[in-house]
């Protein structure tokens, strides 16, 4: 029996208007990366500007470490958890292999995924995915008790185990801090500005190479634990039926909402404090801590955003707004990737070559614009075909043996 692709009737809108929307936080988030050299970013790893910057800059920027920074790849990875038991459950009514039909979709996302880190832009998540997805795999059969501890568990202890790593990293550039040092990183910068901006396909490629790609393959392992643990949140979701029967899971959702919203904006006033030196704590320290504290922090202030967003679209008829996010979400792994094909032709040197001259606000509205395009094309798409471009591929793959 062939598996299908899921009918109209089978699908979940709220997913697709979540994904939809974490595609929007996604874009704004990357932009910054897009458009600034990511060694500018090195041994800090800040995602910020100064704040003597303007007031646009400055307020953009708070805006987006505030609430969008570390909260959205975790609405995608949460459904990516919760979309694998969906397919899963799917397979096993129709009595098909579910574990190898998942392998294979994985295999596909590691393909396209490479593809996507090395010859576009480097801040790819779908290897990392991939990666998480298979030992997701191993999860399947057990209780969502257990579930939900291992993925509590991983959260937790990636906080801590990267706050750890990034305080002793930033404490060892803190005291190598010296002149040479600074010149070095000073003449990196300003390399990277003038490849990224000005150089060749060839060219920036194997600048990226020598300065992004192997660095973030080898971290891969690291990023894969940090991602399984909210995939893991996703699939205890999948398990105990929340998105599939909301008014069964009313009181649940409004205590998710109530408790992860607290506990979220609390965290996240902490991570601002410290990552824009608002508290008596050294810079380089401040900035390892807020790091490490924003894998807890960004996932928790998600929950709130999933949450709220669930509730109010339940038995809600929908709009011109949440149609236009649906259809974005209906065609992700599309848009995903069409985000940052527009963003390098944008920025980088064999395109219109505006990497490092676009700050923090004008950044913001070029997200928005970009998203804008790509709500007109999805909803133009979908009048036309059932899937995205990708989606269909990626479906005829999965399901080309069966």
């Amino acid at each position: 029996m062939k598996l299908e692709p899921s009918t109209g009737t089978e699908r979940i809108m709220t997913l697709d208007v979540i994904r939809g929307f974490a595609l929007l936080g996604i874009l704004l988030a990357n932009m910054a990366f897009f458009k600034t050299p990511a060694i500018q970013e090195s041994g800090f790893f800040m995602n910020s500007v100064p704040l003597d910057g303007g007031v646009w800059d400055v307020s953009a920027s708070l805006f987006i470490d505030t609430f969008i920074l570390g909260k959205f790849y975790p609405m995608f990875s949460l459904l990516f958890g919760l979309g694998f038991y969906l397919f899963y459950e799917r397979a096993r009514v129709r009595e098909l292999d579910g574990k190898k039909l998942f392998q294979r979709r994985l295999v596909f996302l590691l393909s396209i995924g490479l593809i996507h880190l090395v010859l576009i832009w480097s801040g790819d998540i779908l290897f990392t995915y991939a990666i998480a997805g298979f030992a997701l795999l191993l999860f399947v059969n057990r209780t969502p008790k257990v579930i939900l501890a291992w993925g509590i568990s991983l959260i937790a202890g990636m906080t801590l185990l990267l706050g750890l790593f990034v305080t002793g990293g930033n404490f060892v550039l803190q005291s190598k801090m010296g002149g040479s040092l600074q010149e070095e990183t000073q003449t990196g910068i300003e390399e990277a500005y003038r490849v990224m901006s000005e150089g060749g396909f060839i060219e920036i490629l194997l600048h990226r190479l020598d300065n992004e790609v192997f660095l973030i393959l080898s971290n891969s392992p690291f990023s894969a634990l940090n991602v399984l643990g909210i995939f893991l949140i996703g699939l205890y979701m999948g398990k105990k039926g929340w998105f599939r029967d909301v008014e069964a899971h009313v009181s649940n959702w409004k205590k998710l909402r109530l408790h992860a919203g607290w506990s979220g904006i609390i965290l996240t006033a902490l991570f601002i404090g410290l990552t824009y030196d608002f508290l008596p704590v050294p810079y380089w320290l401040g900035s390892a801590l807020g790091q490490g504290l924003n894998i807890t922090a960004g996932p928790l202030l998600m929950l709130f955003y999933v949450s709220a967003a669930v509730l109010y679209l339940h038995n809600k008829q929908p709009g011109f707004f949440t149609v236009s996010l649906a259809a974005v979400g209906r065609m992700a792994l599309t848009n995903y990737l069409l985000q940052s094909v527009i963003a390098v032709i944008l920025f980088f040197g064999y395109g219109f070559g505006l990497f490092g001259s676009v700050g923090a606000f004008a950044g913001m509205l070029t997200a928005l614009g970009i998203y804008v395009l790509q709500v007109v094309g999805s909803r133009m798409w979908l009048q036309h075909f059932r899937q995205g471009p990708m989606e269909a591929l990626w479906r005829k793959w999965t399901y080309s043996r069966t």
